[in-house]
C-alpha cells in the first residue's frame, strides 16, 4: 500500500513548527527548562541504572537467562502501572509526585550499592530494588508530561513536548552507552576499611552511587520550580475519592483493552501492523539480553563493554529512521517491511556465523581479534538500519488505521501486548542460549522471523483482496 502525500502532510506541518526559535523560545522559561532538565538527567539515569543491572549480572552469573530475568524486572511493571499511574496522577499533585519520585529514586539506588557492598554476588535484593523503581517510574513519566501545560503556553505546547520526545531518544543513548563506561573508566576498583571489616567496591558499584546523586540534583530542580504553577482546582478531593478514582480505572482499563482488540481485529491491516510492531520491539530487548554474553564469549571483553553492540545499532536505527520517510514513498511501505525483516534474518545468521568463526580460531588475538570486532559492528549497524526499515512504516500503518476515535486504546493494546509479549520471549531466549547456545538461538532467531514476514505477506495480502 503505497503512501500518499497527504499521509506526510502533518509531518510537514510538524516540522515547520518546530523551528529553532521556538526552542529557544520555551527553553526560556525557566519552570519549563528546571522541567525539561530533570526529564533529561532522570531518563538518563534510568537507563545508565538498567545498564550497570545488565552489566552486574553478566559479571557475576555469565548467563543471558539471568540478563533476560534482569530486563524483565524494568519492563513488566510498564504493564499493570502505566494506565494506573496515570489515572492517579491526575488526581494528585504533579510537583508532589514528581519530587517524591526522584527522591524514591535515589534511596533504591543508595540501597542497591550498599547490597553490592554486602554481598557482591547476591542478586535478589538488586532484581527487588531494580523493580521498585520501575514502578516508581510508572509514576514520574505521566506526571512529568501532564506537567508540561502547566508550565509553558499554548504556543509554547508542540516545541515543549517535541523537546521532551527528543530527549527521551537521546537519554537512552547517553544511559546506555556512554554513562556506564564513563563511570568504569573513572572509578577502578577499591577498598573502604572500616576497622576489621573491608569491603571491596567494584567500578559498576559506583554507578549506582552517581545515579542516586543525580536523581537527588532532580529533586532539588523540581523543588526549585515554585509550587503555584502546579496548582490544579480538580485536585480539592479527599484521599478515598483518589483511591475509589485508581479502582474504577483499574476496572475500566480492562473494558478499554477489550474494546481496542475488537478494532484491531476487525482491522487485518491494524492487526498486522501492532503485532509486528510488537515483534520489533521484542527483538530488540532480546539484543540487549544476548549483548553481554556476546561480548565476553565473542569480542573476549568485558560486560562493560557491551556499547560496543548497542551504539552501532542505536547508529543504524536512528540514522535510517530519519531517512524512512521518502524512502518508504518510493518502495511501499509493506515491501519495506519485508526487506527489513529479511535483514534482519540475515544479520543474526551472520553474528551465528561470527561465533562459529571466533569458536574455530580460538583465543583471537592481532588482525583476528580487529577483523571480528569490525565484522560485529557492521553486522550490528545493519540490524539497526533493518528495525528502522520495519518499525518506521509500520508505525505510519498502525496510525493510518486506527481509527481516531479508538487509537489511543489501540496505542494502550500495543503497548501491553509488546511488555507481556517480551517476558515468555525473553526467558525462551535465554533457555535456548544457556543451554543449547547463543548460536543456536540466533539460527532460530533468524528462521522465526523469516516465517514471521511469511505469515504476514501472506495475511496482508488477503486483506488487501478483501
Amino acid at each position: 500500500m503505497p503512501i500518499t502525500a497527504e499521509a506526510d502532510k502533518p509531518v510537514a506541518q510538524t516540522l515547520e513548527k518546530l523551528e529553532a526559535p521556538s526552542f529557544q523560545r520555551v527553553l526560556k522559561n525557566r519552570n519549563f527548562l528546571l522541567l525539561w532538565l530533570a526529564q533529561l538527567i532522570s531518563l538518563t539515569s534510568l537507563n545508565a541504572a538498567n545498564f550497570g543491572l545488565i552489566v552486574l549480572v553478566n559479571d557475576i552469573t555469565h548467563s543471558v537467562l539471568m540478563a533476560g530475568l534482569a530486563i524483565i524486572t524494568f519492563t513488566l511493571p510498564a504493564v499493570p502501572f502505566t494506565a494506573i499511574g496515570g489515572v492517579i496522577v491526575d488526581r494528585l499533585n504533579k510537583r508532589l509526585i514528581l519530587w517524591v519520585s526522584n527522591l524514591l529514586r535515589t534511596v533504591t539506588m543508595l540501597l542497591m550499592f550498599a547490597s553490592l557492598l554486602i554481598d557482591h554476588s547476591n542478586l535478589a535484593p538488586l532484581f527487588v530494588l531494580a523493580l521498585i523503581t520501575s514502578v516508581v517510574g510508572q509514576f514520574f513519566t505521566p506526571a512529568e508530561g501532564a506537567s508540561i501545560p502547566l508550565l509553558v503556553g499554548e504556543r509554547e505546547l508542540m516545541p515543549a513536548l517535541s523537546l521532551f520526545n527528543i530527549t527521551l531518544i537521546f537519554s537512552q543513548a547517553i544511559g546506555f552507552l556512554v554513562l556506564g563506561r564513563v563511570v568504569a573508566t573513572i572509578f577502578p576498583p577499591f577498598s573502604l576499611q572500616f576497622g576489621s571489616i573491608t569491603l571491596n567496591v567494584h567500578s559498576t558499584d559506583m554507578l549506582f552511587v552517581v545515579i542516586a546523586f543525580f536523581y537527588l540534583v532532580c529533586t532539588v530542580l523540581i523543588l526549585c520550580i515554585p509550587a503555584r504553577v502546579f496548582h490544579e482546582r480538580h485536585l480539592e478531593k479527599s484521599v478515598d475519592d483518589v483511591k475509589a478514582t485508581a479502582d474504577k480505572a483499574w476496572k475500566a482499563l480492562w473494558t478499554e483493552l477489550a474494546d481496542g482488540w475488537r478494532i484491531v481485529r476487525s482491522n487485518r491491516l491494524l492487526y498486522f501492523s501492532v503485532v509486528q510492531l510488537s515483534i520489533v520491539g521484542i527483538v530488540m530487548l532480546t539484543i540487549g539480553e544476548l549483548a553481554g554474553q556476546f561480548v565476553q564469549q565473542i569480542l573476549h571483553r568485558p560486560a562493560e563493554d557491551m556499547s560496543i553492540v548497542f551504539a552501532p545499532a542505536a547508529v543504524g536505527l536512528i540514522g535510517a529512521s530519519v531517512l524512512m520517510p521518502p524512502i518508504a514513498r518510493r518502495v511501499g511501505k509493506m515491501r519495506l517491511t519485508a526487506i527489513g525483516f529479511h535483514i534482519l534474518a540475515v544479520g543474526f545468521l551472520l553474528l551465528a556465523v561470527s561465533q562459529w568463526v571466533a569458536s574455530s580460531v580460538g583465543p583471537m588475538h592481532g588482525v583476528t581479534a580487529v577483523v571480528m570486532l569490525w565484522m560485529t559492528v557492521l553486522v550490528l549497524f545493519l540490524l539497526g538500519v533493518a528495525m528502522a526499515c520495519v518499525n518506521v512504516p509500520t508505525q505510519t500503518i498502525m496510525q493510518e488505521q486506527a481509527p481516531e476515535s479508538g487509537r489511543g486504546r489501540v496505542l494502550s493494546l500495543q503497548f501491553m501486548m509488546f511488555n507481556g509479549g517480551s517476558i515468555p520471549v525473553l526467558l525462551f531466549a535465554g533457555v535456548v542460549a544457556q543451554f543449547l547456545g547463543i548460536n543456536q538461538f540466533l539460527v532460530l532467531a533468524a528462521a522465526s522471523l523469516l516465517l514471521f514476514c511469511w505469515w504476514g505477506m501472506r495475511y496482508v495480502r488477503k486483506a488487501v483482496k478483501c
